[in-house]
């Protein structure tokens, strides 16, 4: 494979590209972590860029070090597009956040932080249902997240036993 992927540049050091997640529109959410000369090892905050794929597979970006807003969610963990691909889902080792994914715009914020425990996997369903598990203490959450607004489900968190995965089925 000859990839020649163009990556965004920041002024005092390169960006490592750590986990993706697409939509239905050939649009690909890049989360990346920065790499300081002399500094420590790539680490959070997790940058959030977006690439566009063409017909033959060709990846182009408008993202910029100006323009890519920073999750909040530490180490992060995983990350989840919606089934209508117009919201992100970070998961991390300090919580979950949700952004607007605007196509081959630049990602914007959206939440803050909606669980402060640390979210080892996400899953979305087809009904706007954002679902995250949290090794710490055995919790599922369970949020309703449009693009206009979210709120936790009732009787959320709910106390589940050691929960290492998560799958979702839409009814």
């Amino acid at each position: 494979m000859n990839l020649n992927v163009p990556i965004p540049t920041y002024p005092d050091g390169n960006y490592y590209l750590c986990m993706a997640s697409a939509n239905p529109a050939n649009n690909l959410a890049i989360a990346m972590y920065l790499e300081t000369a002399g500094g420590p090892p790539p680490g959070p905050p997790a940058w959030l860029g977006v690439y566009t794929a063409d017909s033959s597979g060709n990846l182009s970006t408008n993202s910029t070090s100006q323009n890519m807003p920073k999750a909040a969610v530490g180490d992060l963990h995983q990350m989840a597009t919606s089934p209508a691909g117009n919201l992100l889902a970070f998961g991390g080792q300090s919580g979950l956040q949700v952004f607007h994914f605007n196509g081959s715009n630049p990602i914007t914020p959206y939440t803050g932080l909606l669980a402060v425990h640390e979210i080892s996997r996400l899953n979305w369903d087809t009904h706007n249902h954002l679902y995250a598990i949290s090794p710490s203490g055995g919790r599922l959450y369970s949020f309703t997240v449009t693009p206009t607004g979210h709120k936790q489900d009732p009787g959320s968190p709910y106390l589940v036993p050691n929960p290492v995965a998560i799958a979702v089925l839409s009814k």
